[in-house]
């Protein structure tokens, strides 16, 4: 079981990055300015969401460090020898969260000033 905990892990942060991803993209991360449906500011849910990927990103190396007397020989070696290549995928991912949060906030931001700027011409329109 030890063996196979720091893959388990280091795999439950990359679906947990993907997921926060797709909840992004989702909202509207990369919605085209031609496109008028309104876009939602980021989610509080999703900003401690991303907080808590960066722990678990960190999880599997931390767990390897203390178990890496228990694992064997062969699984060992795959572990050290992955260790640079996953943490760059890891972080590359957990980039892409933080970028995509910020373009589904510009958008939102965008979609805010539009409709206070559809209303107000709306309201000149009737007067």
């Amino acid at each position: 079981m030890a063996a196979i905990l720091p893959g388990f892990l280091w795999v439950f942060a990359l679906l947990w990055a993907l997921g926060i991803c797709a909840i992004c993209l989702v909202n509207g991360a990369l919605r085209k300015k031609d496109d008028h449906r309104k876009v939602e500011t980021v989610q509080w849910s999703v900003i401690i969401m991303q907080i808590v990927s960066m722990f678990l990103c960190c999880a599997p190396y931390g767990v390897y460090k203390l178990l890496h007397a228990q694992i064997h020989g062969t699984i060992r070696h795959f572990y050290a020898m992955s260790g640079i290549p996953s943490a760059v995928v890891l972080g590359v991912f957990f980039v892409a969260e933080l970028v995509l949060m910020y373009l589904q906030a510009k958008q939102a931001q965008r979609s805010i000033i539009d409709e206070v700027l559809s209303k107000r011409h709306h309201q000149q329109n009737i007067v």
